[in-house]
């Protein structure tokens, strides 16, 4: 019912899987990382050769330690890069001389430059406005529902 020597061998397709059941501190973060844990998933679920209950039990639990252990670096890389972003902007940090710390005026002030607002609109009549509403309706027929259906939905008398 089952071979031990898919398990056991070294180089099995769920050795990694079982080394992390039985003996999760073995396992390095590179062969955390190695595991595709939905290809592994699938030779659990329906393998070549038939698998014990238990056994297959104790897959799963390799495959729910490795995912763990992933989230775990997810997690730690996660709040490594929170915490550089944090010190590299954090507001007590300036470059600049003092003499700089405040911008000039007109480096910061739009110019008021006033446009002509007296400028004549187009011709309304030039543009046909029915034609533009009737783009996105649809026939009369396609949306409305005829007087035969008064009770069942579906079923035409």
């Amino acid at each position: 019912m089952f071979y031990m020597h898919l398990l056991v061998n070294k180089r099995g397709p769920l050795a990694k899987i079982w080394l992390a059941a039985h003996w999760e501190k073995k396992l390095t973060r590179a062969h955390i990382f190695e595991c595709n844990l939905e290809m592994t998933i699938e030779k659990i679920i329906s393998p070549k050769v038939r698998i014990a209950l238990r056994t297959s039990g104790h897959l799963l639990l390799g495959v729910v330690r490795i995912y763990h252990r992933k989230t775990k670096y997810l997690l730690a890389d996660c709040s490594e890069a929170l915490l550089k972003m944090k010190v590299a902007f954090r507001p007590g940090l300036v470059d600049l001389p003092k003499e700089n710390f405040e911008a000039t005026y007109h480096s910061i002030t739009l110019p008021e430059d006033f446009h002509d607002f007296d400028t004549p609109l187009p011709d309304s009549n030039a543009i046909d406005v029915a034609e533009h509403f009737s783009l996105n309706q649809s026939r009369a027929e396609d949306i409305t529902l005829t007087e035969d259906t008064e009770g069942n939905f579906g079923k035409k008398s």
